[in-house]
């Protein structure tokens, strides 16, 4: 008997989730698509 369990909340396309985006000139932007959680809505 094979059971896979799908995680229904996966990771925000946008910042990988990782809920914040690494800017280039340092520092780091909350992600608005997931607003920070890291998680696709």
């Amino acid at each position: 008997m094979n059971t896979t369990t799908e995680v229904e909340t996966k990771e925000c396309p946008y910042c990988t989730g990782k809920g914040y985006f690494q800017l280039l000139l340092g520092g780091s932007e909350t992600c608005n698509s997931c607003e920070g959680t890291g998680k696709k809505s």
